[in-house]
C-alpha cells in the first residue's frame, strides 16, 4: 500500500462517523496536487441526493476533525461536492443501487480483446455485474476486474 493511499484510508476512516451523522454516503475521496496546491476532494451522495446546504455542512464538521486529527501534514484546500450525474461506481452496492441504469465500464485487463463496455446494469451476482449493451448482448464482468465505472445517463433536454 502507498502512502498515498494509506493517507486516504485514514482520512476515510476519520470521515465515517461525520458522514453518519449526516446521512451521507462516501462515493469517493481525493488528495491530489496540482498548480502548487493541494485539494482534498469528498465526493458525497444521500439516497434522496445531496444538496448544496448539506455539503457546506458536511465540509465545515469534516474540517474541524480533520484539522483537529493533524493526519495531513501539509496545507490543503477542502472540496465536497456531489458526484454528479456521471456518478462513479466502485462498490458491489453502488452497482445494486443502480441497476436498469446505463453505465460506462473500464477494465484493467481485456476480456475477449474488450476493455471498454458501454450499457445497462442487469445485475450483480457472485462479485460480476451484468451489463446489456445496445445489441441486447450481456456481459459478466468481474468486479475486480473494473478499473473505473461511472454512470452514463440518458439525458433528455
Amino acid at each position: 500500500m502507498t502512502a498515498k493511499s494509506l493517507l486516504i484510508e485514514q482520512i476515510e476512516q476519520l470521515a465515517e462517523p461525520v458522514l453518519q451523522e449526516h446521512g451521507a454516503e462516501l462515493v469517493l475521496v481525493e488528495f491530489l496536487h496540482g498548480h502548487g496546491a493541494w485539494v482534498l476532494r469528498f465526493f458525497l451522495d444521500k439516497p434522496e441526493g445531496i444538496t448544496l446546504d448539506d455539503c457546506a455542512r458536511i465540509s465545515e464538521h469534516l474540517g474541524r476533525i480533520l484539522d483537529a486529527s493533524n493526519v495531513i501534514p501539509q496545507s490543503y484546500s477542502l472540496e465536497v461536492s456531489s458526484p454528479g450525474v456521471y456518478r462513479p461506481l466502485r462498490k458491489e452496492k453502488d452497482f445494486e443501487r443502480f441497476k436498469g441504469e446505463r453505465v460506462d465500464i473500464n477494465l484493467y485487463a481485456p476480456i475477449n480483446g474488450r476493455r471498454h463496455y458501454r450499457g445497462t446494469i442487469e445485475g450483480v451476482a457472485e462479485g460480476t455485474v451484468q451489463v446489456k449493451d445496445v445489441a441486447q448482448q450481456v456481459f459478466s464482468l468481474p468486479l475486480s476486474g473494473i478499473a473505473k465505472a461511472k454512470l452514463n445517463p440518458e439525458i433528455k433536454i
